[in-house]
């Protein structure tokens, strides 16, 4: 162990009694120097219990609070499809006037045309295996 290992190892326990003798009096802990360069492992800084309970607390809305954003953004909504909505209604029914296609039933598969399907799969698939098998 050299002599600046031990003269900072003694920095640092000075540190903490400085720290410790400032939190047993209720004053602040004096600054200690700034050291070029990046922190040995041992240099861990010590965090006072008063720092730690100072958080901000969460802040909660109301329901009477929520209510009333929702009951704004609802408006708000409205009022911005109302002005954009007239127009494309107009546009959307002069389209279906001029593009209407009767309706058409959805195509279903017979039994005896599914049972085609199948044959068909199936001699396809015996097809290829053969020159594998051979």
């Amino acid at each position: 162990m050299g002599v600046s290992e031990i003269l900072a190892t003694i920095d640092q326990e000075i540190a903490q009694l400085q720290q410790a003798r400032a939190l047993l009096s209720g004053g602040a802990a004096p600054a200690a120097k700034k050291k070029v360069g990046r922190p040995r492992k041992i240099d861990v800084a010590v965090i006072p219990v008063a720092a730690k309970s100072a958080k901000k607390k969460k802040r909660n809305l109301s329901p009477e609070g929520r209510k009333r954003i929702a009951e704004a953004v609802k408006k708000r909504w409205a009022s911005q499809k109302a002005s954009t909505a007239a127009p494309k209604k107009v546009v959307a029914a002069s389209k279906k006037a001029a593009v209407a296609k009767p309706a058409t039933k959805k195509r279903r598969l017979s039994p005896e045309g599914r049972q085609r399907i199948a044959e068909a799969a199936k001699k396809r698939w015996a097809a290829q295996k053969a020159p594998a098998a051979s």
